[in-house]
């Protein structure tokens, strides 16, 4: 099947923003778990530029980025006859290329879709628009928080698994099945807290010579376990520490393998600057050229919380530096 025939099948929205290839689960649950924390991730991620648009474009800063965000999009205004539901309004939505890349990584055609899902359109067939570039590769933010969701899914699997697993559940083993509704009742009544039980012959509905509890009693749980508990708490809290390292977000574990020394710490704040810096680049190439299209001033710039964090890390950077002008009088 060519390219543009698995375009035109696959909606760019149930794709990318699930996470370019979902995976299949068999379990509603963990398709909910997964959504959940694709949603969180997601509504982080679009947070991280803000855009300012001409106070008459009904397009919001979030629409924009969760559109850039799958690699590349196209701000337009839907044809009035394209017979969608939003004709006459302006959208972003992402782009596919069809045909052979050019050197900028673009093509000659890009097909996308309108934001109701049912309809799709080329570049032919809109009259003006503005491509905004995730990065130089167009590369989608999903790939990575899709696999960051499932992971964490995968930590609560386990976490949930271990607490079933590590519950004290005594089996009692008995000679016959006449003897299971006695120890059945012993065993509820010692559940119910009663403060003792008594069972006839109790030797004898024991399997065997018992000469200590595991001869009479069968394990399949092991209630130690669950002291493994923590270094699955820590794992998810890693997962969350790798994305927001990525993602210019400041996180610090608690866990003795992340205590880093203040050098340490800065120079993970600067690598973590580098994605975030360059998306704002790819994003300002495209100003000019969107201010023109929609009539206004447009800018893009670091989200409040974002660069908040900026200015933390930029003080932190200066305050390790050496203050050559105060040693030079002390000289």
């Amino acid at each position: 099947m060519g390219k543009e025939k698995k375009v035109l099948q696959n909606n760019p929205f149930d794709g990318f923003i699930a996470g370019c290839e979902a995976q299949p689960r068999t379990r509603l649950t963990d398709i909910k778990r997964v959504n959940a924390y694709n949603n969180i991730i997601n509504t982080i991620g679009w947070k991280r530029f803000k855009w300012t648009l001409p106070e008459n474009i009904n397009l919001s800063s979030d629409e924009i980025e969760r559109a850039v965000c799958c690699g590349a999009a196209v701000v337009y205004k839907v044809p009035e006859k394209s017979g969608s539901a939003s004709a006459g309004m302006w959208v972003c939505t992402p782009v596919e290329w069809v045909g052979v890349r050019k050197a900028d990584n673009t093509a000659d055609r890009f097909i996308t879709y309108l934001p109701d899902r049912d309809l799709s359109l080329t570049n032919e067939q809109i009259k003006d628009y503005v491509i905004i570039k995730n990065n130089f590769e167009m590369s989608s933010d999903y790939d990575f928080t899709e696999w960051t969701a499932q992971m964490l899914n995968e930590t609560d699997i386990s976490e949930l698994q271990l607490i079933k697993w590590s519950r004290m559940t005594p089996i009692a083993k008995v000679e016959s099945m006449n003897d299971v509704e006695k120890m059945e009742n012993v065993l509820y009544r010692v559940y119910m807290g009663e403060p003792w039980a008594v069972m006839s012959d109790c030797r004898k509905t024991m399997t065997g010579s018992p000469t200590s509890r595991d001869d009479t009693v069968l394990r399949l749980t092991d209630e130690t376990a669950i002291e493994k508990m923590h270094f699955l708490s820590e794992f998810h809290y890693e997962l969350i520490r790798r994305l927001c390292n990525l993602y210019n977000i400041p996180f610090r574990t608690t866990a003795k393998s992340a205590q880093n020394l203040e050098s340490e710490l800065h120079n993970t704040d600067i690598f973590s600057r580098m994605l975030t810096d360059d998306g704002l680049k790819w994003r300002e190439k495209s100003i000019d050229e969107l201010s023109k299209l929609l009539g206004g001033e447009c800018r893009v710039e670091i989200g409040d919380l974002f660069k908040k964090e900026n200015e933390v890390i930029e003080n932190g950077i200066k305050s390790t530096e050496p203050d050559n002008g105060k040693a030079a009088n002390n000289d």
